[in-house]
Formats: structure tokens, C-alpha cells, sequence
């Protein structure tokens, strides 16, 4: 288990120490970015707002729906927010819009990730930011980017992954469609996000020129499935939903183990690989079985191979199963579920994946690590649970050079929001 305590030395050492980001962000495409960039030691401030809250702050613990709205508590707000600075700001103001752009003007990178043309109609486009900051980088990411026919499009990650083709391939043959249950279109803009700020601050540190970046979530989606497009240019067909099982190579699957709800993934290529499957079953006729004799007719009798698995794993716990297969050169692996990474993945355990970050309400909460692997430089994640404008006077101050009394003023005219 990691912390996040390290001494004055370490916090000096990392990758993006002096660089700046101002954030207009909300729900996952946005903050993942600068979420990154936080914990490899930028200064990531985040402009919010009352009248517009970000849908992490509008979480209900699923477990004590009494307790109502807790804006500092939701698990994705620390897992996409921990390390930055919050500032809140009514960005219908004028006055806080100009105090936004004196913000830009101290950051090196701007990210937002609202709808396209928000940006313009706030005054705090690339153009208007350009002109107090000339050398910014302002990332862009929506569902289609600025131009095209649905720019104006208001999208989620789930309708963008329908669009994208990620439903059409999920799912068991022969039955409908399935969603992933994951925002993965957020997953997936986020990290080419993050690597087209690194391009354009290499670029700046050679050129002294900034840029726009407009990232669409609904390109970097399909991009991600480009092996599977190929099959209708190459083919001329749609490929097929093949569920757990695969073209290549039977047993191929997801198998029933024995408990509640437990599975393990096994794959068998080579007919070398079916005689040891065989052996280590207890079913040595099954090697010379014309069904399952080669590879080519063991694809042609999925389903009856599939009972010959499920009738071994079935008696044995998902561990034993997997340890009995990999000790015979043969691949499988447990379908864990949060509580096996939590308590018994060794090898998560041995490289120290899962932190002790340090929380506003909490204390101190465990959360999933960030796993860039930067060695000379490893990152940290800052401390999460921050309130709506946790740092107005800090951020103001430092920055601006505002007094406490000035800031309070614009506290007072509702220009600057608190969490109260």
C-alpha cells in the first residue's frame, strides 16, 4: 500500500513541478486529465460553480440515501479530482470572468470539456484566453469536437459508445446488445487528451507558441475499435459478437467455479495445450475425441466443450482452478471483483497499486493508484474531499495578489462562491 507522504525532497522532484493548469470541468473526460497531471506534480486549479454543479458533487452514499446530497464525498470525486485546488466562480458575472482570465494568464494549460460553444458564449474562448495568455494550450474535449454536423450535440459516455460501435460487439452471439457499464469514451479522451498536452507543451518549449486542441470522444472511441472496422473494409461483413468465446482458439471462456458469482477465464490455443487441459481435468479421452482432437473441430464444437470445462471448474474454487492451469503452462485467470483486488491480488500488493490518500472528511481514503510507472520521478496524489471553493483565498491571493477583505467583497457581490 502506497501513501502519499513523502518528505520535502520527493514533493520537489516531480515530472510536472512548476507547470499550471486552470480547469472548466466537470464529470470524467476533463478532470481525468488534469487529474493525471496533479499527481506528477502540477498545479491544477478547478473553477466551479453553484448554479452548474458537476455531477460528482451531487452524490448520495448508496448505503445511507438518508444522509441526502454529500458533495465531498462521492468515490469518483477523489478518483478524478485528489491533488487540485477548487476555486468556485458565477461565471455569468462579467467580474468573474475576468477574474477566470487572470487565472489563465498564470497557467500554462487550459481544459474544458463542456458542451462546444459554452466556452465562447462565457467569453472564455481560445480567442479571448489567447489574448491574456498568448502562448496557452487549451485543451477542448466534447462529444464531436467544434465542427461537424452534430458539433452542437450534447453527449454522455454511454450514447457515445452505442455510436461508436463498443455495443454492437458486446454481448453473448445470438442475444441483444449490451452497454459496458463504464463511461470508457471518457476513459479513452482523457488519455489522448493528456498525451496531446504533453505534444503541444514540447512543441511550445521549442517554439514559444501555444495551440487549441479539439478532441472529440466520439473519434478517439472508434479509433479504439479499429481492428474491428477493418473487418468490414477488409471482408466486407460485420464482425460477429462472439461474448467470452473467440475465432481462434477453443476453450475459450468465462467458466462457472465453485461459490457464489465466481468465474475463471480460460483460453487453450494449441492442440499441445488440449492434451495437458485434458490431463490436468482428469479426461485424458477427450484428447483423441473426434470433436476436440484438433483445434479447427474444437472450434466447431464450442458448446459441447465448454460442458467438458464447466463440469471440471465447477467443482473447484476459481484460485484453484487457475493455479492447476498456469502451474500446466496453460492460460487462466480468476475473474476478480473488487474485494479479491483489495485482499488477496499479490501481485497489486507487491508493487504497492492501491494509496492512502488523504481526505478533507474522511481522513484518509484508500483509492486505486495511477499507474504511469515513472521511476525517477513518481507521483503522489494530493488530498481529496475539497468543498466548493475549498480555496478561494489561497488561489486569489497567491495568485492575484488579492487581499482577504477584497476577496471577501467579491464573496459578498455572489462574484466568488463558497460552499456555504
Amino acid at each position: 500500500m502506497r501513501t502519499t507522504e513523502r518528505d520535502e525532497g520527493e514533493r520537489a522532484a516531480q515530472a510536472l513541478d512548476g507547470a499550471r493548469v486552470v480547469e472548466f470541468s466537470s464529470a470524467m473526460a476533463g478532470p481525468w486529465i488534469g487529474r493525471l497531471m496533479a499527481y506528477c506534480g502540477a498545479d491544477v486549479i478547478r473553477v466551479e460553480s453553484k448554479k452548474h454543479p458537476d455531477v460528482v458533487r451531487l452524490y448520495v452514499p448508496p448505503r445511507a440515501p438518508e444522509m441526502g446530497t454529500q458533495p465531498r464525498l462521492s468515490p469518483w470525486f477523489t478518483d478524478w479530482n485528489a491533488g487540485k485546488r477548487f476555486v468556485a466562480l458565477d461565471l455569468s458575472r462579467p467580474k468573474a470572468v475576468g477574474l477566470a482570465k487572470r487565472l489563465v494568464a498564470t497557467c500554462d494549460v487550459v481544459i474544458e470539456n463542456y458542451s462546444a460553444g459554452v466556452m465562447e458564449k462565457l467569453g472564455l474562448g481560445y480567442a479571448a484566453l489567447k489574448q491574456v495568455k498568448p502562448d496557452v494550450i487549451m485543451l477542448s474535449t466534447s462529444g464531436y469536437g467544434d465542427s461537424g454536423p452534430y458539433r452542437h450535440y450534447v453527449t454522455w459516455g454511454p450514447n457515445i459508445e452505442a455510436l461508436a460501435g463498443l455495443s454492437t460487439l458486446s454481448g453473448f452471439p445470438g442475444r441483444e446488445c449490451t452497454m459496458t457499464q463504464y463511461a470508457y469514451p471518457d476513459v479513452l479522451g482523457a488519455l489522448h487528451g493528456l498525451v496531446a498536452v504533453m505534444c503541444a507543451l514540447l512543441h511550445r518549449s521549442r517554439t514559444g507558441r501555444g495551440q487549441r486542441i479539439d478532441l472529440a470522444q466520439y473519434e478517439t472511441t472508434v479509433a479504439a475499435i479499429g481492428h474491428v472496422l477493418l473487418e468490414y473494409l477488409g471482408n466486407g461483413r460485420e464482425p460477429q459478437r462472439l461474448g467470452n468465446r473467440s475465432l481462434y482458439s477453443a476453450p475459450h471462456g468465462c467458466y462457472r467455479c465453485k461459490g457464489e458469482d465466481a468465474w475463471c477465464a480460460i483460453t487453450v490455443f494449441s492442440d499441445a495445450e488440449w492434451e495437458r487441459f485434458c490431463g490436468v481435468i482428469g479426461r485424458p479421452e477427450c484428447v483423441s475425441d473426434p470433436r476436440f482432437a484438433t483445434r479447427a473441430v474444437r472450434l466447431d464444437h464450442v458448446e459441447e466443450i465448454d460442458r467438458v470445462v464447466e463440469q471440471w471448474t465447477a467443482q473447484r474454487s476459481a484460485y484453484d482452478v487457475m493455479a492447476a492451469l498456469q502451474e500446466a503452462g496453460i492460460a487462466a485467470g480468476v475473474v476478480q471483483n473488487t474485494e479479491d483486488h483489495l485482499q488477496r491480488d499479490r501481485q497489486l500488493a507487491s508493487r504497492g497499486f492501491f494509496e492512502k490518500v488523504p481526505h478533507l472528511v474522511k481522513g484518509e481514503v484508500i483509492a486505486t493508484g495511477l499507474p504511469l510507472g515513472l521511476t525517477g520521478t513518481p507521483g503522489r496524489s494530493g488530498r481529496a474531499g475539497a468543498a466548493l471553493g475549498q480555496d478561494n483565498h489561497a488561489v486569489f491571493g497567491e495568485l492575484l495578489g488579492m487581499s482577504r477583505r477584497e476577496i471577501d467583497g467579491y464573496i459578498s457581490a455572489g462574484v466568488i462562491e463558497t460552499a456555504d
